[in-house]
């Protein structure tokens, strides 16, 4: 498990599907703290982002991730199960971190806590 923790660990960690927070104020008060859906990648570190009507470039500096309520889906975006989607079972505030069970990949079924930077929210 540390193996394959270390193999999936990367610097970049933005994919399609997942909705996630803009935390720059660079793009005006409108878009700060805007959430949006991830359309398609640029690069490793670059996406385009869906906010209402509007498609902006975004690098992943300027965006987080975004935890849901208890019971939605969630993608695991770095780490060990990098790829896999989730159902989110509970949230640990004081350890920073969701507890997930896994909905797809090899490990579907088994129950993991991860950061709350390395699972974000599916676009519905």
């Amino acid at each position: 498990e540390r193996r394959k923790e270390k193999a999936n660990r990367k610097d970049y960690w933005l994919c399609p599907g997942i909705v996630v927070k803009i935390v720059t104020k660079k793009l005006g008060e409108d878009y700060y703290k805007a959430k949006g859906t991830v359309r398609e990648l640029v690069d490793d570190y670059t996406a385009k982002v869906k906010v209402d009507d509007v498609v902006l470039k975004l690098d992943q500096a300027h965006v987080e991730t975004v935890i849901p309520q208890v019971g939605r889906e969630m993608m695991i975006v770095n780490g060990a199960y990098r790829g896999s989607k989730a159902t989110l079972l509970e949230i640990d505030q004081e350890a920073f971190a969701v507890h997930l069970k896994l909905s797809s990949g090899l490990c579907k079924g088994r129950e993991i806590t991860v950061p709350y930077e390395d699972a974000s929210k599916l676009a519905a």
